[in-house]
């Protein structure tokens, strides 16, 4: 059921109404991002699960808003797609987050003039159900770029691996496109692990299939899947027709697998000085807290006087 122009509350429903949402948006956005071949204005950001790994703080406090640094981490996010040329967030929340989504974001980034909207996931049902609540909210056959609310990428220049993936996709907008980073091979069993078509590099190449989870034993390369995508508008139609596997959940891994069966795939790698941070876990969070408060260009005396003697408790000079 759309019940307004930036509420969408069912990802069942999701099909019966791209349509109309799409027209709309075609009168609403007539300013598209063009690259190549491409016209892009919109990403995706889940941002509906419980944050189970960090309780009891995730009871009172979405973990997408966790600070990091002077910003929460969903700002982070919000203000390097802006930088990436996105005009149009779909925010994915669930029913409990929902208000206090809203309060944070509200319609409008004051800042960048980004379009937030939202869409209700009401049960847990995976990530490509989520991904799919969006679809009413996207323009008819146009790719769209997927961050997670819980992967925040630390770069020298904001916007960058998120420019760097819409470049390597421009040329021909069924390209399948995803970031991914090198991990040790004892850490790929953690990760969906792309399969390349050439040799991997630094540069963008291309993949063929995407494992989730796989043994090191079996694992296809060592990149892993790092938070972001750019996925033709086709993956909606796919998303429809996926499965849900043992648990009920929809994968969104399943439906990549199924659209690089038909459509090309390229892997843009995280350069030196890229990394991402996952904020859904405590250590990766407090890691992910500590680097972006010690890059501030402002607490230059805190940090020096933290790290030489962080048991004193001492006021900043004025």
């Amino acid at each position: 059921m759309l019940l307004s122009k930036d509420r969408f509350v069912d990802g069942n429903d999701a099909g019966r109404t791209r349509r109309h949402r799409g027209l709309l948006d075609g009168v609403l956005f007539c300013a598209t991002f063009r690259k190549g071949n491409m016209k892009l204005h919109t990403a995706i950001v889940p941002a509906a699960g419980r944050g189970t790994r960090m309780r009891p703080l995730t009871s009172a406090v979405p973990k997408e808003l966790l600070p990091l640094g002077r910003k929460a981490g969903l700002q982070h996010i919000a203000h390097e797609l802006a930088a990436a040329g996105i005009q149009k967030i779909v925010l994915i929340t669930s029913p409990e987050k929902e208000a206090i989504l809203r309060g944070a974001f509200g319609d409008r980034d004051p800042d960048t003039g980004t379009l937030f909207v939202y869409a209700v996931q009401q049960t847990m049902r995976g990530l490509g159900d989520a991904v799919r609540c969006a679809a009413p909210f996207v323009l008819i056959g146009e790719p769209v770029i997927i961050a997670l609310g819980d992967a925040v990428i630390g770069e020298p220049e904001p916007g960058g691996l998120t420019r760097r993936l819409i470049d390597a996709c421009a040329s021909d907008p069924r390209t399948v496109g995803l970031c991914v980073q090198a991990v040790p091979p004892e850490q790929v069993s953690r990760y969906g692990v792309v399969k390349p078509a050439t040799e991997a590099t630094d540069a963008p190449f291309a993949i063929t299939d995407i494992i989730e989870k796989p043994t090191p034993e079996l694992a296809p390369s060592r990149f892993a899947a790092s938070g972001r995508y750019l996925l033709p508008y086709a993956a909606f139609d796919v998303l429809m027709q996926t499965a849900p596997d043992a648990k009920g959940e929809i994968q969104l891994t399943d439906a990549l697998r199924e659209l690089l069966l038909t459509h090309p795939g390229v892997a843009v790698p995280l350069l030196t000085g890229e990394t991402r941070h996952d904020i859904g876990g405590w250590d990766s969070y407090y890691r992910a807290f500590l680097t972006f408060a010690l890059s501030d260009p402002d607490a230059a005396n805190l940090r020096r006087d933290f790290l030489q003697n962080p048991t004193v408790n001492k006021e900043p000079a004025a």
